[in-house]
C-alpha cells in the first residue's frame, strides 16, 4: 500500500482584488433587467439601456441571462453564446446580449452580474432545444404525489432536482461558462429555493443519486417523507440548496482567467410578509432557503432580500422598514443590499424607501424592474416610465459612486481564506457522499454528492496559516492532512479515501489484468531512475513502489498478465 501522502493533492493561490479599497461613498446601486422585457434583446435596446442607468447613476446592472433552459416564448433560452443552453429565440441581429451589454456598460463604468434561475426549466416536456436535459429526465423532481412517474410539473413548471449531483454539475458547467468566456462583475442567483414545500421526490424512482435515494442513504430513513412535519427531510432539502452555493463559493473565484476578478457572487433572498424575529421562521426557511447561514458562513458575497412592499399600504411599509433592519441583523460578515419593487410604488415612494435602505446602513440597493419603473397611479398595473432614471439621478444617486470592495478578497485588508476541495474514491475517482471534512480548530462540512466540500473564514495572516485536516468517509480510513490557507486566498486540497492495494499489472485499476493494462504498462515503462511524481497513474504499475517503472516492474506484469 502506498503512503497515504499519495492520495491529495494541494493547490493554493491567492486572488488579487481588481482595483485599491476605496474611501467612502461606495454603495451598490443596481436594478434587475429581466428577460421577458425589452432591455438587451436588440443593439438599440441595450443602447438604451446603458444610457438610462448613467441618467440614474446606477453603477451595476443585474441582466437576466438564463430565466429557462428551453428556447420556446419570450424569455426562455441563453443570453449568451453557449454551449449548454439553447440561444434564446426573441434576440435580434444576430448580437450576443451579454458580450454587447457588458461591453457598453464597462465602458460607462457600470458592473454587469449574470443572473440565472437554476433549477427553473420549462413549462412543457421536453425542454425545447435542450437535448442533454432531455435526455435525462431523472434529474428532475416532482411532487409526492407524482413520484417515480417522470416529469412533471412543480408549480407550473419541469424543475431540476436540487440535490441530484448530476443536475449540480450541469449547472457549476453554465457557471463556468459564464465565467470563463464573459467579463462579467459576478454571478446572481434567483430562485435559489425550492417553490413550494411539496418537492423533492424523483421523477424516476431507480435513479439512486436523487436528493430523496440521498436522504434514504445518508439518513438512514425507510419510506417517503411527507412533505412538511419530517424536520430531518426539511433540513435535508436545505441542504442540497446549500450544496450548490457553497460549491460556487469556491468555483467562481477559482476561474483567474476572468480579468474582472474578484467576481461578486451574489442571491436574490426571499423576504415575503413581515421580518419575523427568528430566521427559522420565515418563508425563506421553510422553503428550504437558508440564507442567513449563507451569510454567516461568508457563501455569498452579497444579499439581496427580495423587499417588494407598497409604501402607501401602512402595513407593508412597515414591513418594508422591518426587513431592511432584520436584514442588517442578518447578513454575517459581507454585505446586504435592500431589494426594492419600484414597479409598485410610486416615483416618490420609491425613492424615500430607497432612501430608508441606505440610511439605515445596508451597502446598497437594486430595484425591480428596468423595465416597469412605477405604478404612478397604484392600480397595480406597473408603468415603463422612463423619467424614473434622471428623478433618481436628480434626487437621490446625486453623485457618482463605486460599488463597494470586497475587503475579504484582497489579499492586503483580508484577515480570512478559503479552503476547497473533492473527496473522492480512490479506486473508482467518483466523488464521496456525505464525507466528514473536519479543519481543526475551524469547524466541519459535509461533502456533496459529487464530493466537494468548502470551509470559509479561516483565519489567516499575510505568511499564511496552516491547518490540520482530517477526513472521515463510511467504511474507509481516516485520512490527516495539511494545507495553507492565505488572506483571500482559495487553497484547493483534494483527498483520495479508501486507498486501495493494487493488483500488479491492474493500470487502470478496474480489477482485470488485460490488454488495456499492458498497453498503458508499455506508455509507462521508461526503466530504473525515470521518477514518476506521486499521483501519476504510470505508479499503478510500479509494484515495488519505487516510483520507476522498470524491468522488475515488467517481470511482475507478465506474471499478472498470463493468470
Amino acid at each position: 500500500m502506498r503512503h497515504l501522502s499519495a492520495y491529495f493533492t494541494v493547490i493554493a493561490f491567492s486572488l488579487a482584488a481588481s482595483s485599491p479599497v476605496l474611501a467612502g461613498g461606495a454603495e451598490f446601486r443596481a436594478f434587475w433587467a429581466d428577460a421577458f422585457s425589452p432591455g438587451y434583446k436588440s443593439s438599440q435596446q441595450i443602447d438604451d439601456m446603458i444610457t438610462r442607468a448613467l441618467s440614474g447613476r446606477y453603477n451595476a446592472i443585474i441582466m437576466e441571462v438564463l430565466a429557462f433552459h428551453d428556447n420556446v416564448g419570450t424569455g426562455h433560452g441563453a443570453y449568451w453564446d453557449s454551449a449548454i443552453v439553447p440561444r434564446a429565440a426573441d434576440i435580434s441581429g444576430g448580437i450576443d446580449p451579454l458580450a454587447d451589454v457588458v461591453a457598453q456598460a464597462h465602458a460607462a463604468g457600470i458592473e454587469v452580474h449574470a443572473w440565472i434561475v437554476p433549477y427553473r426549466v420549462s413549462s412543457n416536456w421536453p425542454p425545447s432545444g435542450n437535448t442533454q436535459l432531455t435526455s435525462h429526465p431523472e434529474w428532475f423532481m416532482t411532487s409526492r404525489e407524482d413520484m417515480g412517474s417522470g416529469p412533471s410539473r412543480v408549480e407550473g413548471h419541469y424543475v431540476l432536482d436540487p440535490g441530484s449531483p448530476d443536475a449540480q454539475e450541469y449547472l457549476t458547467a453554465i457557471v463556468r461558462e459564464l465565467v470563463t468566456n464573459y467579463e462579467i462583475d459576478g454571478i446572481n442567483l434567483d430562485y435559489i429555493r425550492y417553490v413550494t414545500t411539496n418537492a423533492g421526490y424523483p421523477a424516476d424512482t431507480s435513479y439512486e443519486q436523487s436528493t430523496l435515494a440521498r436522504f434514504r442513504r445518508i439518513e438512514g430513513f425507510v419510506g417517503t417523507p411527507n412533505a412538511t412535519g419530517v424536520t430531518s427531510w426539511n433540513d435535508f432539502r436545505r441542504r442540497t440548496i446549500t450544496e450548490f452555493v457553497r460549491r460556487l463559493r469556491g468555483e467562481v473565484p477559482a476561474i483567474t482567467s476572468n480579468p474582472r476578478q474578484p467576481l461578486r457572487l451574489t442571491a436574490d433572498l426571499i423576504a415575503f410578509g413581515d421580518a419575523p424575529t427568528n430566521f427559522t421562521s420565515t418563508s425563506a426557511y421553510i422553503l428550504h432557503q437558508n440564507w442567513r447561514f449563507w451569510m454567516e458562513q461568508g457563501y455569498l458575497d452579497l444579499g439581496i432580500p427580495m423587499n417588494y412592499k407598497r409604501e402607501q399600504t401602512g402595513q407593508q411599509a412597515t414591513w418594508y422598514r422591518n426587513w431592511v433592519d432584520r436584514s442588517l441583523q442578518w447578513k454575517g460578515p459581507r454585505h446586504i443590499a435592500a431589494g426594492q419593487g419600484n414597479y409598485l410604488n410610486r416615483r416618490e415612494d420609491s425613492i424615500a424607501q430607497l432612501s430608508y435602505a441606505l440610511n439605515a446602513g445596508t451597502d446598497g440597493v437594486v430595484n425591480f424592474a428596468y423595465d416597469a419603473t412605477a405604478d404612478q397611479n397604484l392600480d397595480g398595473v406597473p408603468e415603463q416610465d422612463w423619467s424614473w432614471y434622471p428623478l433618481l439621478g436628480n434626487q437621490l444617486f446625486v453623485t457618482p459612486a463605486p460599488t463597494p470592495t470586497m475587503p475579504w478578497r484582497n489579499p492586503a485588508t483580508a484577515t480570512e481564506g478559503t479552503l476547497w476541495g473533492r473527496v473522492v474514491d480512490d479506486l473508482t475517482g467518483d466523488g464521496i457522499d456525505d464525507a466528514l471534512v473536519d479543519v481543526a480548530g475551524i469547524g466541519s462540512v459535509r461533502t456533496d454528492a459529487n464530493g466537494y466540500y468548502i470551509v470559509t473564514l479561516i483565519p489567516a495572516t499575510a505568511g499564511g496559516a496552516n491547518v490540520s485536516i482530517a477526513i472521515s468517509s463510511s467504511g474507509c480510513p481516516d485520512i490527516n492532512t495539511n494545507a495553507t490557507i492565505f488572506p483571500a486566498g482559495l487553497t484547493r486540497a483534494d483527498v483520495r479515501v479508501c486507498p486501495t492495494e493494487i493488483q500488479p499489472g491492474d493500470m487502470n485499476r478496474d480489477g482485470a489484468v488485460n490488454a488495456a493494462d499492458l498497453n498503458l504498462f508499455f506508455f509507462c515503462f521508461r526503466g530504473v531512475g525515470f521518477v514518476y511524481p506521486d499521483g501519476n497513474v504510470c505508479l499503478n504499475g510500479d509494484s515495488d513502489e519505487d516510483a520507476d517503472v522498470d524491468m522488475v516492474d515488467l517481470h511482475q506484469m507478465q506474471k499478472a498478465y498470463g493468470q
